[in-house]
């Protein structure tokens, strides 16, 4: 790998912690413009934060990302000799980076409530990513598909190569998927 290919990596990689954060509050911001089930008003308008972001565990996680994505373009220059990885590839590692790590905690009042308003927001939300990355979106996809990439991800080993299978088929899928 040559000294520009090492400084392209890099910019990309500094690009994609900007857009991954952006996306990351964004997805954040829309929860708390949500209803509370129990005191029907806006999230945001609760008394307490209901949701709290571990910063050092977000910028963990993306930490972990970039350095997955580094040790890809090493061993493709090693092996394959083609530095360009597919966005299936690279939503893959997104989402089962974010998914694993625990960013998001929340309040005990809400954990406590009977109606659980955020059930999941961890994992939705490196989906949603992920889906992201390869310019697709999550609710277009069948909520069956949906369902399944969830439990998925919460009670079966899957790794970020699996995901990025996954993903790349997602996104080469061209028509709707039923």
């Amino acid at each position: 790998m040559t000294s520009s290919d090492s400084q392209e990596i890099e910019e990309y990689l500094l690009s994609l912690e900007d857009h991954l954060l952006k996306r990351y509050y964004n997805y954040v911001n829309m929860t708390q413009g949500r209803m509370c089930k129990i005191k029907k008003c806006l999230i945001s308008s609760l008394p307490s934060d209901p949701i709290n972001i571990n910063l050092s565990i977000l910028n963990e996680a993306i930490s972990q990302i970039k350095t997955d994505i580094r040790f890809i373009f090493l061993r493709r220059d090693d092996l394959i000799g083609d530095l360009r990885i597919s966005e299936g590839k690279v939503a893959g590692i997104i989402a089962y980076r974010l998914a694993r790590a625990h960013i998001i905690h929340i309040c005990r009042t809400c954990n406590d409530c009977r109606e659980k308003c955020f059930t999941r927001l961890n994992l939705i939300i490196a989906i949603r990513i992920g889906f992201d990355y390869i310019h697709k979106k999550y609710y277009d996809l069948p909520y069956k598909l949906r369902q399944e990439l969830d439990y998925t991800m919460r009670y079966r080993h899957v790794n970020q190569e699996t995901l990025g299978l996954v993903f790349d088929t997602f996104n080469n899928y061209k028509e709707k998927i039923v």
